[in-house]
């Protein structure tokens, strides 16, 4: 009977997959080594495997710069929206979308870089550090951020 109790608990610890603080490592690492794929997954299996607090905003940080450095500009945006309504609310400053979509506009998405930084300045409307981005966007932005600044109605 203790044997078979062990290998269920066995069989049980195996199942359930890497801790959330073992997958925020290896989404780290991997982040660190270029592999956004294996980061956006690591990323989405410690969320999955019930991360809290602090653990689980550094999982939500990774997830969101794998996105971006993905040019997965429809991920950034939706993660992003979700964040602003949960628990993270008060944590998504105007740094962070400037940062994803400096992220972005690395990874050759500068339209979607101008979309995360609308995005942030219809949620932080006075915030002076998005309208700074968007200004400079409009400076010495490419043809394709111009383009995407005329369509949101930042530029004539």
């Amino acid at each position: 009977m203790l044997r078979a109790s062990l290998l269920i608990l066995l069989c049980l610890s195996c199942a359930c997959g890497p801790s959330p603080e073992a997958s925020l490592e290896k989404a780290q690492k991997a982040l660190a080594g270029g592999d956004y794929a294996a980061a956006a997954q690591s990323a989405a299996q410690g969320l999955a495997a019930g991360a809290q607090g602090a653990t689980a905003w550094r999982l939500e940080l990774a997830g969101l710069e794998a996105e971006a450095r993905s040019k997965q500009a429809s991920q950034v945006l939706a993660r992003l929206t979700r964040l602003a309504a949960g628990p993270f609310a008060a944590q998504l400053g105007a740094s962070l979308y400037v940062q994803t979509a400096g992220q972005l506009k690395q990874a050759g998405d500068a339209g979607g870089a101008i979309g995360v930084l609308d995005a942030g300045a219809k949620r932080l409307p006075q915030d002076a550090e998005i309208a700074k981005a968007i200004e400079q966007s409009k400076a010495s932005g490419s043809p394709e951020e111009l383009e995407r600044l005329r369509s949101l109605g930042y530029v004539e």
